[in-house]
Parts: structure tokens; sequence; C-alpha cells
């Protein structure tokens, strides 16, 4: 394997060198990690640094608890071992002398007891001692060694590939007031790890490590041991604060042959000639030998002009530039360009790739082998919203196509493709597109079929050059957001006014993509091409390691590239930095410190989920953010927003401020301490069922929040956490320290449900980019959670320009519900796009929206509601609370709050504004309402209701029925198996639930109570003969929607009173699929009456051509079965249906 051009680290052998081999992802992790790089750069803020020192000087202590166990064990060894374990033990005493003296330059207390360990370094130490101690696994010592040799061999690498990619001898040429690195603040820390004493640590340890193993060990175990390790090291150089933020990419391009495989691939087509030849009928049928001599003809001819080529335009004697010559290498790839494409041309002449059908082009490409990681990286830039482009100037999209998506070597899963520009049938059918999912774009030439699908012989061009590529990687540059396009090299400097601007990186091998590797921001070479090398001296292209790139790609220097020497494993984590194998293992406490500590952190993680009451059924949200005194945001706001939900609050303060209507007059920050002594308070004894958090002063604090976090997530869990990023108050003041972002961005957002940026704040989390419209905060929710891998984003359009508010009133200060003007929201899920769209309140009653907003999605999230409806819920509680506020003048600033009173559910008792005295006090509590009922009535557009029957006509499962009729925009779904044993209908419910959340539209179990329950369906939904709607609703609890069928006036007032969320109203009209009474028009306006304030449906003989009459009637939508799912294109069938029901409420809503 290629190995980083350090010098003076001992290499490994033996076991310790597969160990070693076997983590380099987890090490370059660590290489790339913006801290490390900071630090190396010179760049790191020193806070950052602070807290590292302290943080490592308390790990370092344990490690030598850890040695100190070793030796105790090593006593009944041979004698070395204990010489070499004392000898190490000393030399960790040197290295705790070193971190003294930083903590006297940078002032930092380094005592065990002054420092408290972040969730990170907790989980290092807890790991060393339970590998060591007896009260954990009790390890041998070569257990204990496997566990710390990562540690020792990954500073030395680290040190001297730091060493050898920013030092002096780089600085040369790297652009106009770059300091060298090697004068920065933390170059001590390069030189210690990077030292001769240092870099000889590592081989005693494993020279020991080796011999103690012998012959008979079990190397599984010590991989695991090793690999944890080292992974733990990645995660300690992550968490620290105020480190820079991690690096953003607007797209990955990628070249294909020797970029993406280990060699050229061009000789796997030619051999389908000869494979053709065999075929009878072929147009080359009985000619094998022509094929073989034709094949090696082009490749020694092209060899040969390549060879002459070279010679003219690279003429041995010639003096390599001294520095970039831009204009000489356009020239160079001018003339290659003109080359590559006039070869192509014998290519073609020659017949030697006729005969042969798409299907074994496609065998062909399935059957190639890509580099290591190439799939893992090409998945998780997808995964991540990275848009991924394929570049190649092979003769074949479906020969490259079928190697990128074949199934035998998908070891990271199914790779989707969508081939760019026009594609033949026979290349989209080769290619599995993927659907709707995120696939790799890929630009390449293509085989001409004639009619009878076989290849012509003849290409259809599109990418045959340097030039062409340069051209194709413009194209891709104007679709990119303006930062991205304006942020590199590629743009000749250009400036942006974003701090962390979206890079745009090119993955190439050859020449023929040097000149795009060089438009790009980040150009990186993989492979050991020699011409393109050969080519980069002559005219003064440097190529550096990957791990001399600066974190900011505008201060890449012109003329340079960077070699992935670690190959596609340091590209993944030079593009998407520390992954956690598994944020449920990463999140678990640890266990040591014996079993009555092991107790009691079980039990605060058991409290989180269950209450230390176990009978409680009332939801628990813990609102973690800063005081306002003026009580309109912040707290105060969360608790009174929490409260009019039906949610128990609870608070963990953070700091407090003094402010009114005017604004900010002074903050005073909670200590750190202080703020994680309140959380464990009440999540040790009272639990939550959420967690929201608001003001976080400093990198500190959101650290403790994010540790605690971590912490409290025990397994079987999820602990629903929703981050509002307050940085500024309404008023413009600086609610948070510098540093605050980037901590946001590395630490708790990515633990996020969901995150609630406004504007500014999504602005200022993307490092400057503005946003100014529905596009660009369609594209900010898709960059943050790309960046962060939170699971979703809701950005608020609320700063969006607001449109002129209508004449006031005669109070001169009532808002107004407009019509035509809307508020967006916008939320990104990780798969999908979602608005939210209400009227504009123009109202100055605005001060807390956004803590509101976010307390009342957590509470929401604490009943139990999936994420889509919490958000639509909470936003619809808000704006009614807007609206109705609307009179409300308190204070005399223009930071004025509005009255939580009125978010309410629909039902619940609200207090009088003057109380009789006489009046009776309500005994009972307000419904607990799962959905608001305006949200549920939006949903209950289209109802869709599946039947067996209409399935086995059709010819499709279940689960094919509910996919077609959630793509074809269905709003609400119910499963109705009549027929079918509990544990089939558990398992396809399961498969529909997947599909159904996936396009955000809600599961509805028809009868079976204990499947809806089992699955986590959204609702339930029964009929007169099933169980009683109130026991249903005693099953369900309050956080599920209750739906039940009715037919007169009378049952539907039974249903309301009895718990019901939305009424099923029919049959309106005869239906062959269930026998019934017909109610007609007229019954179905008296059950909608009576139903009142609940949302219907119609049901029974229900379609397109009467949905206006239903929605005359009162309805809130139509369910249908047979409409939708006898129907041969049952996607169409709903998609037409939805909008005959959205014409006719809108048709309804104009009178």
């Amino acid at each position: 394997m290629s190995t980083y051009p350090i010098t003076g680290l001992p290499t490994t052998e033996g076991l310790a060198k597969e160990l070693w081999e076997s983590t380099q992802h987890e090490v370059f992790m660590s290489l790339h990690d913006p801290f490390v790089q900071g630090m190396a750069q010179g760049t790191l803020d020193k806070r950052a640094f602070q807290h590292y020192v302290a943080q490592d000087a308390y790990f370092l202590h344990y490690f030598a608890r850890a040695y100190g166990i070793a030796l105790s064990k090593a006593l009944a060894l041979d004698e070395q071992t204990f010489e070499d374990l004392t000898g190490l033990l000393r030399g960790v005493h040197e290295e705790l002398r070193l971190h003294g003296s930083y903590a006297a330059k940078w002032g930092v207390d380094m005592t065990v007891a002054g420092t408290r360990p972040s969730a990170a370094t907790k989980a290092y130490t807890d790991f060393l001692m339970d590998v060591a101690d007896e009260h954990g696994q009790d390890g041998s010592v070569a257990e204990i060694l496997a566990a710390m040799l990562p540690c020792a061999r990954l500073y030395g690498f680290l040190g001297a590939a730091l060493a050898g990619c920013h030092g002096p001898e780089l600085a040369a040429g790297a652009g106009a007031g770059a300091q060298p690195p090697s004068q920065g603040d933390y170059w001590e820390w390069v030189k210690t790890y990077s030292s001769d004493d240092y870099l000889s640590v590592p081989g005693l340890k494993e020279r020991m490590f080796e011999r103690l193993a012998g012959k008979d060990a079990d190397r599984a175990k010590l991989l695991g041991l090793y690999r944890r390790a080292m992974q733990l090291e990645a995660e300690f150089f992550a968490a620290q604060p105020y480190s820079p933020p991690p690096r953003r990419f607007s797209a990955l391009v990628v070249d294909f042959d020797e970029t993406c495989t280990p060699k050229d691939t061009i000789g796997g087509l030619m051999a389908l000639a000869a494979a053709a030849a065999a075929q009878p009928g072929r147009p080359t049928a009985g000619d094998g030998a022509w094929a073989a001599a034709t094949s090696a003809r082009l490749a020694d001819d092209y060899m040969a002009a390549q060879r002459q080529l070279l010679a003219r335009l690279l003429p041995d004697g010639e003096p390599d530039a001294a520095a970039y010559d831009a204009a000489g290498l356009d020239g160079f790839l001018a003339a290659l360009s003109d080359f590559d494409e006039a070869m192509n041309a014998p290519v073609e002449e020659c017949g030697i790739l006729k005969g042969s059908t798409a299907a074994e082009v496609a065998a062909a490409g399935a059957a190639l082998q890509l580099r290591p990681q190439c799939r893992e990286v090409l998945g998780g830039a997808l995964s991540r919203g990275i848009p991924v482009h394929v570049l190649s100037v092979n003769w074949s999209d479906v020969y490259v196509g079928a190697a990128l998506t074949s199934a035998a070597a998908a070891a990271s899963g199914k790779l989707a493709v969508r081939l760019a520009g026009e594609a033949a049938a026979a290349a989209a059918a080769a290619v599995d597109s993927g659907g709707k999912e995120p696939a790799v774009e890929l630009r390449c030439n293509s085989l001409e079929l004639d009619g009878s699908g076989l290849t012509t012989g003849a290409l259809r061009k599109r990418v045959q050059s340097a030039r062409d590529k340069r051209a194709a990687l413009a194209e891709l540059r104007a679709r990119l957001p303006a930062d991205a396009a304006d942020s590199g090299s590629g743009s000749s400097g250009s400036s942006s006014s974003s701090s962390n601007p979206a890079a745009l990186a090119y993955v190439g091998d050859s020449t023929s993509d040097l000149g795009a590797m060089l438009d790009s921001d980040f150009g990186i070479v993989i492979g050991s091409n020699a011409l393109l090398r050969r080519v980069c001296r002559r005219f003064g292209i440097r190529i550096l390691p990957l791990g001399s790139a600066p974190l900011d790609p505008r201060r890449v220097p012109p003329g340079t590239l960077y070699e992935a020497i670690g190959g596609w494993a340091e590209v993944r984590a030079f593009l998407f930095g520390v992954e956690r194998p598994s944020e449920a293992a990463a999140a678990a406490p640890a266990v040591g410190g014996g079993a009555a500590n092991s107790t009691a952190v079980e039990a605060a993680v058991a409290a989180v989920g269950a209450g230390s009451c176990s009978s409680t059924s009332l939801p628990r949200v813990l609102s973690i953010a800063g005081s306002d005194s003026g009580g309109g945001a912040g707290i105060q706001a969360d608790i009174k927003a929490l409260l009019s939900r039906g949610v128990f609050a609870m608070t963990a303060l953070t700091a407090l401020t003094a402010q009114n209507t005017h604004g900010v007059s002074a903050v005073h920050a909670v200590p750190p301490d202080f703020l994680r002594r309140q959380i464990d308070a009440v999540l040790g004894d009272l639990g939550a069922d959420a967690i929201k958090t608001g003001m976080l002063p400093n990198a500190e604090c959101v650290a403790v929040v994010a540790e605690a976090v971590r912490s409290y997530r025990g397994a079987g869990h999820a602990l629903p956490l929703v981050v509002d990023p307050v940085l500024v108050s309404t008023s413009g003041h600086a609610l948070a320290e510098g540093g605050v972002a980037a901590a946001l961005l590395r630490q708790l957002i990515p633990l996020a449900t969901v995150v609630t940026p406004n504007l500014p704040e999504a602005q200022a989390l993307l490092g400057g980019e503005q946003i100014v419209d529905v596009e660009g905060m369609r594209r900010a929710a898709k960059q943050l959670q790309a960046m962060t891998g939170c699971a979703a984003v809701l950005v608020k359009g609320g700063h969006l320009r607001p449109p002129p508010p209508p004449p006031p009133t005669a109070n001169g200060d009532a808002a107004t519900s407009d019509p035509v003007a809307e508020s967006i929201d916008v939320l990104y899920d990780g798969s999908s796009l979602h608005e939210f769209r209400g009227p504009w309140i123009h109202t100055g009653n605005t001060h807390g929206t956004g803590c509101t907003l976010a307390s009342a999605i957590s509470a929401e999230l604490a009943k139990g509601l999936p994420l889509l409806p919490a958000v639509a819920a909470a936003r619809a509680a808000l704006l009614e609370a807007l609206r109705a506020s609307a009179p409300l003048a308190l204070g005399s600033g223009v930071q004025r709050p509005f009255h939580h009173l009125h978010m309410l559910p629909v039902g619940a008792p609200t207090p009088s504004p003057t109380p009789s005295p006489a009046a009776p006090v309500p005994s009972a509590a307000p419904h607990l309402a799962r959905y608001d009922l305006g949200a549920l009535r939006r949903q209950l557009r289209l109802y869709a209701v599946t039947d067996p029957h209409c399935n086995t006509k059709t010819g499709r499962s279940l689960l094919e029925a509910v996919t077609a009729a959630v793509r074809g925009g269905v709003t609400i779904l119910q499963i109705r198996e009549k027929d079918i044993d509990g544990g089939n209908f558990f398992e396809e419910a399961a498969a529909a639930l997947k599909v159904c959340r996936a396009y955000g539209v809600p599961l509805i179990i028809n009868d079976r109570v204990d499947v809806a329950l089992a699955v986590g369906a959204e609702g339930v939904h029964v009929g007169q003969s099933d169980l009683p709607a109130a026991v249903v609703r005693a099953m369900i609890g309050p956080a599920r929607i209750l739906g039940v069928s009715v037919k007169t006036p009378e049952q539907a007032a039974a249903a309301r009173a009895a718990g019901a969320d939305y009424l099923g109203a029919g049959a309106v009209l005869p239906t062959g699929t269930k026998d019934t009474d017909v109610i007609g028009l007229a019954g179905l306006a008296a059950v909608a009456a009576a139903a009142a304030p609940l949302p219907i449906v119609a049901i029974g003989g229900v379609s397109g051509a009467n949905a206006a009459d239903c929605v005359n009637a009162g309805c809130a939508g139509i369910a249908v079965v047979s409409a939708i799912f006898a129907q041969t294109d049952a996607e169409g069938a709903a998609r037409s249906l939805l909008a005959a029901v959205d014409d006719a409420l809108a048709a309804q809503k104009k009178h």
C-alpha cells in the first residue's frame, strides 16, 4: 500500500503492521480533522488548543495508570517486558511535563481535579480502564498494549506527516501573505511528535506487543481493541471546541478509469470483439483472429503516436518551469485533446466495437473491480447531499454505469447512477437509475446500437478529451450556488463573502483530468500515473500531499494539486471528517469505575426514557436555554410554549440576560460546570422525552450540552433533540461568543433530530452565504444537513422580505392574516424537501417566535409525533398565537412579545380574561391533541385505503400498491387487511410504514390496534362494529390519530366525545368494496355539521368526478379504495384525484 511522505518513523512489522494497515481510514480521519489541520497550519483558535492541552493531560494520567496496571501484570512475565514498560511509563511522565510547559504558556489548569473530561475524553479513558482493570475485561498485557499502540503510532504519524506536509520547504509559493505554519504558535507540537526521541517509542511498544501476543493470539479481539482505540483518537480530536468548521463541498467530480478502477478498462471493451466473433449471426462471426489482431494493432498504434506527440510537446532537455506556466499548459492540453479525439476515429473505422449487445457490455462492466473504498466515498457523498459527477472518456456509459451499480461489487450497498444527456434505451435498462434516490450523474461516451440491438462500432461522443472535461466542469460550476462557484482557485482567486465557502473537489489520475483538476477548488490525484507527473513538472504544477491542503479552498495556491497517497480512504476522510461507526454505541455511557457507578449511570439513562415514576404518562421536555427577563423569548417562552402544548417543562439555564422590548443590555453566562449540574439533576431524576436547546453563550457550554446528550441517550432511547441555534437576539445583540457556530456544527447539531435556524443563523452556520429566496432556503437546508449529518434541518423564512401590510384596523396595531402573502419554512430530512406554507401574519409582536417554534416542535416530538406532523402542528399553533395576539401591546420598544395562551390545542380549557369568583375550576387536564386540527385537515385531502382484492386483481403486492399511492400524492394512507394473521400484518405494515415515512405520509391501521402500536403507525381507524372509540383512545393514548367511521350525526357526536381526531362518513354512493348503507350528500352534510370542529372525509363511491360535491358538503377530503388501487396506473390515478380535491378546495375558498 502507498505510504505517506514521512521521515523518522520506523515501519512496523508482523501483527502490529496488520493492525495499523487495517485502520487507515481512522488514521486519515485524524490527519484531516480541522483541529489537527488548524494546529499544523497555525490558524487554530487558542481556546481550542487550551482545551486540548487540558483534555490530553487528563487522558495521559489514565494512560499512565494503564501502564501501571500492565506493569503489575508483567511481574509474572520476563524481565525485558518489565523494563520496557517502566521506560514507557517514564515517557508518559515526560510527556506530561511537556504539557505542563504548554499549560504555563497558555494558562491551562492541567490537574485531573480541575478538568472536567469531555464525553470523548471520558469515553477513551473509560475504554482504557475497562481493558486494563480487573473491574472490566481484565485484559492481558498484550491486550492492554493493543488498546495503547494506536495512540503512540498515530501521534508519531501525525507529527511526521504534518512536518512533511506543512514544513518550511512547502511554504514557498503558498501565496501572498501566507504565514509559514512552522512559524505558528502550535508548531512546537508538530516538532515534538516528529522528533527522533518520540518516533522511537512506537517501535519499542510494537516489538514488545509482538513478543507478548505470540503466534496463538486472538487476532480478532486484538484488532477490535486496536480499531476502537484508533476511532476514539479521531473522536477525541473532533471533540475540541473552538476548532475550525469542517470543510463544505458543493460537488464531487471524479474520473473513472484508473481513478475509480485500479487499471485502465478500455481493453475490456475491445475484448468483447473476440466474444462477439464466437457468436453465430454476429457481424464478425468466426473472425476471432481478426478481433485479437486488431485490438493489439490499435494499442500499438496509439502508443507509437503518443510517443511522437510527447517528443514534440515535451522535448528532452527542455528545462522544467520554475513557476506555474498556465499558458504553456493550456497549449499542451489543447494539442493532447486534438490527439485523443483524432485517435477515436480509427477505433470506429475498424469496427472493433461492433457486434455486442447492451447486456453483454453491461455484464463486462459489472465484472470490473473498483479501488477500495471508492464506492463508499461516492455513496457517502450522495447520502450527505453532495452531488456526485463522473466524467469519463470511456467509450461506453453502459459499461461504466454497470461497474458503478454492480451488486457484486457493492459492499456498501447499491449505488444509483443517472446518465447525463440523452441516454439510449439500452443504457437506461442496463444502468439502475435508482428512482427518486440521489444518484451519481455519469457523463460519458456511448456505443451506438443498430435495429437488432447490436453495437455498430460507432460512438456517440460526449467526453473525449481534457478539453471536454474542462467544459463539462465549467458547465457544472455554473449550476452551483454562488459561494461555491466563486470560492476556489478555479475561479482565479475570486473572493466570497462566505467565511467557509463550499468547495468543488475533482478526483482524477491522468493528463485528461489535469485541466479540470486545476479548475476545481481541490484537485486530488489518485494513482501513480508517470505522464501526469512529468507534465506537472514541465509546467510548474506542484503535487503536494493531501494533508497539505488548506482548510479554506480560497488559500489553494494557483497551479497546485493534492495527492491522496492513502487512496480513497484518505479522500473519504478529507471529504467527510470523523465518522462514528454507530451513534448509539458512541452515545452510550461507558462502563467503568466499578459496579456501583455503572448502576448509577444506567439508572440515570433509564430515567431519561421512563422517568423515575414509571406510571407517568405526561410527556416531559428539558429546555436548555438562556433567561429573558422580559419574558418574551428564551427559557420563559419555552416554558409557556411547552405548557400550552400540554407537556411538562423542565429547565437548565445557560445564561441570564437583562432585556426588554428595547433589546439586550447585559448577558451573564452560567459556568459550564453548573450547567451540567442542572442537566444531571433533571435527567437523573425526572427524565425527559425530548430536549430543546436555545441560547448557548460559549463553546464550552456547547461541549457540555453535547456531552450530556450523548451520555443520556442510552441504548433503546431515541431522546429527540431540537437545536435552535440562537446566535443573535431579535434586536441584533450578539448572544454567543465567537466559536459557538463552529462548536454547534461540530458537536451538537450532528446529534439533532432537527435544527431550526432562521435565515441569519443559517447564513452564519454556512459561513456567511446569503439566503434571499425560497430556493436559497432549500439549498441551505440541504447544505447544513450534509455538513453535519443531523437528521433534519428546518430553515425558517420569517426574515425574507415581508409583503406590505394591509391597512390597519381601528386599533391601529391589529395583525391581519394576508391570504395572498405566505410565510414559508423549508424542512430537509436527508432525503426529501418539505415546504410549510401559511398566511403571512402582519404584526410587530414577534419576539420569541424562534424559541417558541422549537419548543412546540419538541413538545410534539415528546408526545410521540413524527417530525413532519410535529413541525406542522407546532407551526400552526404559532401562527394562530401570532394572529390572536394582534391587539396586545406590551412595552414601548419594537421587540414586543405575543401571548402563548393562544397556542392551547383546540378544545382545551382557556382561562377567562376576567374570571368570575363563582366560576368552577376545571378539574380535567386539557386534551393532549396529537395533531393540530388545521394540520390534520390538510393531511386528509386524499385518504387512500388499501384493499387486498384490488391488489390481487392488479397483480401488486401491498408494498407496491402503497409505494405507487404515496408517489402519486396521497396525503394519508390506511392499511385495511381483514383476512391476514397478526404476524404477517405486522411485517406488511412495517414495510409500508418505511415508505410512508419517506414521503411524509401518515399511516393509519384499520381496526388492529395491536399492529398499529407494534409498528409505530401514526394512528388507528375503527368502525361502529369494532372496539369502542373510547377504549381505543385509552389504548393508543393521546399521541396517535384516532379515526372513526360514522353514518349519522348521532354517531359523529359520540365519536367526537370519545376522543376521535377525524371521522369517515359514508358511504356517499354505492360501492363494491364493502356492503354498506348509502347516506348521500345530504347525510354527509349533516354528519359534517355534527362533527365540527373535527374534520371528516367522505367514504364510499367517491371519485374525482364528485370530489367537489363532497368538499362542498363540508369534507376535508375524500377517502378512496378502488379509484386508486383498482387502476392499472395507481400513481397517476392518485395524482389526478389529488388535483381534483385541491381544485375543489380552492374553488370553495374563493366563495
